[in-house]
């Protein structure tokens, strides 16, 4: 019996569709692809049970005739490739020629198309990759694309799908992603019964303000330049829109979508001066170039290309955003240039978050670890004497970012950020375990406008928000009245923290955290003090005392080291004393 045998048409259609379809916003994105690729002015979206249950993507493009539908069922059909073609040149979003085939092995498919010479739609209806039924209907020139339960004939597949809310978050990424390239058409999404938007044809930066809320508009810097044939231009935001999550980068080549590492690289090494430590940038920049010096067939689902002069497209970017960040350049020079020795002051003791003032020098710690002892006072100092002031280690700032306490055994350099982080963390955890939160009103309610991504993770943490101290009332679609903040709430602009605390929560969740622990690690990442934030005496010492009064002072809920020890056997080696 022979070994090697051709494998049946719907199990090659499966395992395409394994490389192709991941998940339903891979379906929506390869049903995109062909809406823009006919021409389409206006695409209609629908979803269902977050596109497990259905996907429906309706567009007014060229239409196609009952022959042209069935050839585009089949494998390797496509009518954006000839046997002239030159598959290195490619103007078009997508060509691979298995989407189709490859969803309906996978679905309840339903297509229904009317080119502009018919009098009447057809309808074909298919299942798991077979025709079930074919019709004429009644239907406006174009497509209508319908697929019904995904993976329905492949429950292993199924079971890689995630939660609801993020199977729907990814389809909102995805249809912002051809919504900000694409704005000559129009677009409505619908999810169940609920109308999420409607974005009508705009130019550029109107479809910004339509897609992320109007709050954004003071915030960008346009980007327009050009390089030897390479034109890079787009969006980036300010420093305010520096978030810990990386939700909120675009990047198009000829206006598809792509991924890149290099280039990706680039644009971090060229915002260096813009981001603290694990913050990304927001920006949408679109790179154009002559198709054929690009290769768009490098990856299955289209993510990633390859370009001929992978330098020149990198030095086009990097320019680029220099140049759109020389207005910006001296005042975030002043910023990030602050005394590299900053000699303590004297100021009022640090409020922070719930309320609750970080202890002031002499207050008791509790049992700090051996290896950082400090000489600090003992615990029955509650108020520490002129002489017993004179007894605790001065403690300085240097580059307004790092602390140098004195210890026993040397010297602990602390990161101000990661050190704060830690004792809000902890601070958080134990005021949920005493129910111990206190809400201040605000004399003015703030508005919280969410983008649809934004606010599927928001749903998900409202509840613990409400136990956190906040009080929000519902406002219009994804909109909300801030009405109420924790006490001690240092923070000045609470809708701007209330956003960025919703990207980091996303990114503590993903490493499985609970939901109690994400969001006391998202606020205290946003509610730390930061690098350029200056410390008065008392504050530096009353952080040092409540780091090492924390259960874990080695590193903040990032996993980040807190502090580093010197220790005085090293320094005596650097200065030669051997004795």
């Amino acid at each position: 019996m022979a070994k090697i045998r051709i494998l049946p048409e719907h199990l090659v259609n499966q395992i395409a569709a394994g490389e192709v379809i991941e998940r339903p916003a891979s379906v929506l994105r390869e049903l995109i692809d062909n809406a823009l690729d006919a021409k389409a002015q206006k695409i209609d979206i629908e979803l269902e049970g977050s596109g497990r249950e259905l996907i429906s993507v309706r567009d007014d493009g060229v239409g196609m005739s009952r022959d042209d539908m069935l050839l585009s069922l089949e494998r390797h059909a496509t009518s954006k490739l000839d046997a002239s073609s030159n598959i290195f040149s490619i103007s078009t979003l997508g060509f691979r020629g298995e989407a189709l085939p490859s969803i309906a092995s996978v679905s309840q498919l339903e297509l229904t198309s009317r080119d502009a010479d018919a009098a009447t739609a057809c309808q074909i209806r298919m299942t798991g990759g077979d025709i079930v039924s074919e019709e004429l209907v009644a239907a406006p020139r174009g497509t209508t694309l319908r697929v019904r339960s995904l993976f329905f004939n492949t429950p292993a597949r199924a079971k890689f799908m995630k939660a609801d809310a993020t199977e729907l978050s990814h389809c909102i990424r995805t249809l912002r992603t051809y919504a900000l390239a694409y704005q000559e058409v129009a677009w409505t999404f619908r999810h169940g019964e609920s109308l999420q938007f409607v974005w009508p044809k705009s130019d550029f930066l109107t479809r910004v303000s339509d897609v992320f809320g109007r709050a954004i508009d003071d915030k960008l810097l346009v980007i327009e330049h050009q390089l030897r044939g390479v034109r890079v231009h787009g969006a980036l935001g300010n420093r305010e829109l520096n978030r810990r999550g990386r939700g909120d980068q675009f990047l198009f080549v000829n206006r598809r979508p792509f991924q890149s590492t290099s280039v990706s690289g680039v644009i971090r090494g060229a915002l260096r001066d813009w981001l603290e430590d694990g913050e990304w940038p927001f920006y949408i920049l679109f790179v154009e170039l002559d198709p054929s010096v690009v290769d768009v067939n490098v990856h299955p689902a289209k993510r990633e290309v390859r370009f001929s002069d992978e330098r020149l497209v990198n030095a086009a970017v990097f320019e680029s955003l220099r140049e759109a960040l020389k207005g910006q350049r001296s005042a975030l020079d002043e910023l990030r240039q602050p005394p590299a020795f900053t000699m303590p002051q004297q100021s009022p003791q640090i409020k922070t978050l719930f309320d609750e003032p970080i202890r002031l020098p002499g207050t008791p710690p509790s049992a700090a670890p051996a290896a950082v002892s400090t000489s600090y006072p003992t615990a029955s100092q509650t108020q520490p004497s002129a002489s017993a002031a004179r007894l605790r280690p001065q403690i300085y700032q240097v580059h307004a970012k790092y602390l140098i306490a004195p210890i026993r055994s040397g010297l602990a350099i602390i990161d101000q950020h990661a050190a704060h982080e830690r004792v809000l963390y902890e601070r958080a955890l134990r005021s949920f375990d005493q129910r111990a939160f206190a809400s201040q009103q605000l004399l003015f309610p703030l508005l919280l406008e969410l983008t649809p991504e934004e606010d599927g993770v928001f749903q998900e943490m409202r509840e613990e928000l409400g136990k956190f101290g906040f009080i929000l009332r519902d406002f219009g679609p994804r909109a909300y009245s801030i009405e109420a903040v924790p006490a001690g709430l240092k923070h000045a602009s609470e809708s701007s923290m209330l956003r960025e605390t919703i990207a980091e929560y996303e990114e503590f969740r993903k490493s499985r955290l609970g939901p109690r622990e994400s969001l006391a690690a998202g606020f205290a990442c946003k509610a730390a003090i930061r690098t350029g934030d200056e410390l008065s005496s008392e504050e530096m010492t009353a952080l040092v005392d409540e780091l090492f009064s924390t259960q874990q002072p080695g590193s903040c809920p990032h996993g980040r080291p807190t502090f580093i020890e010197l220790k005085l056997s090293e320094l005596d080696y650097r200065f030669g004393r051997t004795g």
